[in-house]
């Protein structure tokens, strides 16, 4: 194994580039320093998951190509990472070579507004529902929302759990937590219980929302307090 070339290896979209899902032809030439009995495969990963793969096509003894088709999303920043070794020794030496896309500038998303159960008191037995909602949307397209959550801060300045995702996929099943009456009307949702082991507690609750490329919203704050 000597060598690996990727044309284009980076890829920026300009401000002139629909927002959009395009096609992207990838090219790869390998070179070995004798002649490969076995050919030559390519992996195509993203953040360690394999989103294609392939054989290299023999140009001569020790050249090898291959033509990678990628959908990318002309808004989202994304990397990949590729990886080229013989056909029977994929355990041995391998090339590595890396893409990288960078979409056209766009906006974050906004959260226009969020609202949640204000104040809610521990049951004396089984559970007691705490509904969250946030209204986002993007000025460039609600596809390029990657993902909306909020954080829970106690009064004691604790973070409470991790940052928790809401749904807008018009699921409802409330046992479980998912609120979502009507999909793809920008509310996103998610509900939580309390129940006789919690203790009384004032939260504030923070809500944000971030897109494809990776730009966050600015953060709304709500009040959530919990009584006896």
């Amino acid at each position: 194994m000597q060598s690996l070339t990727i044309e284009p290896s980076t890829f920026t979209f300009g401000d002139e580039a629909s927002l959009a899902d395009t096609a992207v032809t990838i090219t790869l030439e390998a070179a070995t320093e004798s002649t490969s009995p076995t050919g030559l495969l390519y992996s195509l990963e993203r953040r360690g998951e394999q989103v294609a793969a392939g054989e290299l096509s023999p140009q001569n003894d020790t050249t090898f190509q291959a033509a990678i088709d990628i959908t990318v999303n002309t808004g989202q920043n994304s990397n990949y990472t590729v990886y080229v070794y013989e056909a029977e020794n994929s355990g041995g030496e391998r090339l590595q070579g890396s893409i990288r896309f960078r979409g056209r500038n766009i906006s974050p998303p906004v959260v226009e507004e969020a609202y949640n159960t204000e104040e809610a008191t521990i049951p004396e037995s089984g559970n007691e529902r705490i509904d969250f909602y946030a209204r986002v949307v993007h000025p460039n397209g609600q596809e390029l929302i990657d993902r909306v959550r909020f954080f829970l801060i106690d009064q004691g300045g604790n973070q409470l759990g991790d940052d928790f995702e809401m749904f807008d996929d018009g699921v409802f099943s409330g046992q479980q937590g998912f609120i979502d009456e009507a999909a793809g009307d920008s509310l996103y949702s998610r509900a939580f219980f309390i129940n006789p082991t919690n203790s009384p507690d004032n939260i504030s609750v923070f809500y944000y929302a971030t897109g494809v490329d990776g730009q966050s919203s600015d953060t709304l704050q709500t009040e959530l307090r919990i009584t006896e």
